[in-house]
């Protein structure tokens, strides 16, 4: 029996399952190919409506469809991957519900990995900034805009009350252009359920480093009116700069420009899935290179497509996007399928039929076969008819033209549904200059640093010490009960872990020597205070 892997369950995963199951129907049939698709989650989601989750046009499951229904002869593995072992040929899975891996070994394997939003190389965006990647990201962007609205509505401090209706954007292709678009809708359309809050007050700032917004995606004049439209609508576009670092009060762009603001968005950087990177494969620009047949450079038995592999065309190579992907998909499992059965595989060849980019409140940007442009209106309703069209499945087509529909005739909800569980140790950075916390605050979380450096001290006696890595401050309010005693100023860039008060005191409860010390150093700290 041959068995087939395909690893990821997007656009180029789930597509390849979906035709490898047409073309080698008999074979799975008789059990002589055996399908495996591994993916971390059970679903597979519609990128291309993602955004519009996020201002609820459409319902949470509406843009996603179970990978089981999708490709039935398929088996699933709802897992994480811990290592792909291309010498052995095997995928090993991370444990779960035991202590033990899983191995899987394949005869075929299909890279279908995709990008990820890696923040690696950002301090500090790790921290605060919030990726726009999948269902979880989108519903997660919803929430925090009304958690800001919400707070915003009953806040007196300006500052505060401006950093809480400031939402910063980074990056101006079709993600972060039409996730903007929609939160700026959103937000906006959330005043009538906050009449403490003006729209005027709204600001939401699109940072992009090129000179006009989807430059890689639609000409410069369909590109321009998006960023016309946006602007009109309220939206600040920041062209040529780059969102360099955030913390939990600023978003600071690469020419020092520092924006007060609690919510920022980044759609970049886009980077190789870590599980490429490790691979001791062909790569450029960290993507496999694959010769045309989709197999990659020197092997037969892997095959590679999506955003993870670099397949050439005629004069270039594929664009990461979903209209090549499932074409890349068809082609793939059919050469395949020759490559099973010892028949002649043919090269991979699409033109671009169009791209399409939405900019909420019933407009959009489309251009058709290179020639045709469409913006507004008519590529509004041009973008919804595309998209519902190549939704798989007759029941997600049903439930999106409802949802569009009641969105037409009812005002947006402000419910939240709220699924990540509390973290019980966060991980903030800071920069030069900024206060962790001031005297008199209230005691809610003791700090541990893992870099950086910063200074201590209080109106009576000025310096008190400088902490460093491996040292904590502020446990004297949650020993004590009391308002902090002192000052924390960051002397550079610094990164803390934070433990709650809650969580504090669970944990002292249970370990005596651990209070003991924590006691004992709090006792040091107050005589000299």
């Amino acid at each position: 029996m041959q068995r087939i892997v395909i690893l990821g369950g997007g656009f180029g995963g789930v597509y390849t399952a979906m035709y490898l199951e047409k073309y080698l129907r008999k074979q799975i049939k008789r059990g002589i190919i055996e399908l495996i698709l591994i993916n971390k989650d059970n679903y597979f989601v519609y990128q291309p409506m993602l955004s519009e989750v996020v201002g609820g046009s459409v319902g949470l499951f509406d843009t996603v469809s179970p990978i089981r229904r999708l490709a039935p002869r398929t088996t699933l593995y709802v897992r994480e991957i811990e290592k792909i072992d291309i010498e052995n040929k095997s995928v090993i899975l991370t444990p779960q519900f035991t202590h033990a891996s899983t191995k899987i070994p394949y005869d075929h394997l299909v890279l279908a990995l995709g990008n990820v939003t890696d923040f690696r190389d950002n301090p500090g965006l790790h921290e605060h900034a919030l990726p726009f990647k999948n269902l979880a990201d989108a519903l997660i962007i919803r929430n925090r805009v009304i958690d800001a609205m919400a707070a915003a509505a009953n806040e007196q401090d300006p500052l505060l009350r401006e950093q809480l209706l400031t939402f910063v954007i980074a990056g101006g292709g079709f993600s972060g252009t039409e996730v903007c678009a929609e939160v700026n809708d959103f937000a906006k359309k959330l005043c009538r359920d906050y009449p403490q809050i003006r729209r005027e007050e709204i600001n939401v700032i699109l940072v992009h480093s090129q000179d006009r917004l989807m430059d890689k995606e639609l000409p410069e004049s369909l590109g321009a009116y998006a960023g016309k439209i946006l602007a009109q609508r309220g939206v600040q576009i920041l062209f040529g700069r780059r969102l360099l670092t955030a913390t939990p009060e600023v978003a600071i762009l690469d020419d020092h420009t520092r924006i007060p603001a609690k919510t920022v968005i980044s759609s970049v950087p886009s980077m190789p899935n870590p599980l490429i990177e490790e691979l001791n494969l062909p790569k450029n620009h960290g993507r496999i290179q694959t010769n045309t047949f989709l197999q990659v450079e020197g092997h037969r038995n892997l095959w590679a497509l999506g955003d993870c592999a670099l397949i050439p065309l005629k004069d270039s190579f594929c664009p990461p996007t979903a209209q090549f992907a499932t074409r890349e998909a068809k082609q793939l499992a059919k050469n395949l399928a020759a490559e099973l059965n010892d028949k002649a595989k043919k090269p991979f060849h699409f033109k671009v039929l169009g791209m399409l980019g939405a900019l909420g409140h019933h407009s959009a940007v489309a251009q058709l076969f290179g020639i045709f442009k469409f913006s507004g209106l008519p590529a509004w309703f041009l973008w919804r008819f595309i998209y519902w069209l190549k939704l798989p499945g007759f029941d997600r087509k049903l439930k999106t033209a409802a949802s569009w529909f009641l969105e037409m005739l009812l005002p947006a909800d402000a419910v939240q549904l709220k699924i990540t569980p509390s973290q019980g140790i966060a991980q903030i950075h800071f920069e030069a200059e900024d206060i962790i916390f001031r005297e008199g605050d209230t005691g809610d979380y003791l700090y541990i640093l893992t870099s950086g450096e910063v200074e201590v001290f209080n109106k009576e006696k000025g310096h008190l010490a400088n902490l460093g890595p491996g040292e904590y401050f502020g446990e004297m309010a949650l020993l004590n009960k009391k308002t902090r005693m002192a000052t924390i100023k960051c002397t550079k860039p610094t990164n803390v872990l934070a433990l709650s008060k809650k969580d504090f005191g669970a944990l002292i409860a249970n370990f005596a020597e651990l209070k003991r010390n924590f006691e004992e150093t709090e006792r040091l700290r107050r005589e000299k205070l």
